[in-house]
């Protein structure tokens, strides 16, 4: 990797920690003059336009460092959520399910996904979801609450509400 490159990182790395945003993008940017072919690159800006909410921008770059790199579990995820804000809402199930290939208890795409399953109305796919997820962490507060509302919906109020409770 280019030294130039490897310290723009460094340093928009810093900005990060200190949720300087703006000038974590500028440097980064800098990299874009220098190289097009650096996956951390884009997997920043994508990030960085993700938390900004410049989601078509976040799901661009997103989208470039999954060519440089198409297995990064945290960049597929990252691009299901922006799918999800965009309502591309098949694309954010695609890539949900992708996370799920690469770390089957990945718990933010299992979530993610029966919320999805929840909101398009398909509540027992959406269940068994946060079933899984609930299996590897009986305490997640998401997947409790979640599931606990899903119940509800299905008519299982005295079961539904112990995990709202939780």
């Amino acid at each position: 990797m280019n030294n130039e490159i490897e310290k723009n990182i460094k340093i928009s790395q810093n900005f990060l920690e200190k949720k300087d945003f703006e000038n974590a993008e500028i440097i980064l940017l800098k990299n874009l003059e220098i190289s097009k072919e650096n996956f951390e690159t884009f997997f920043l800006l994508g990030t960085i336009n993700g938390i900004k909410n410049n989601l078509d921008k976040a799901e661009s770059y997103l989208k470039r460092a999954l060519d440089l790199n198409p297995s990064h579990k945290n960049t597929n995820l990252n691009l299901a959520i922006i799918f999800k804000k965009l309502k591309k809402i098949n694309d954010s199930i695609e890539y949900f399910k992708k996370v799920l290939t690469l770390d089957k208890r990945n718990l933010e795409a299992l979530c993610g996904v029966a919320q999805i399953y929840e909101e398009k109305k398909d509540l027992y796919k959406a269940k068994k979801y946060y079933e899984e997820a609930l299996k590897i962490d009986s305490v997640h507060h998401v997947a409790n609450h979640n599931y606990g509302k899903l119940l509800l919906k299905l008519n299982k109020h005295k079961e539904g509400l112990k995990f709202i409770e939780k």
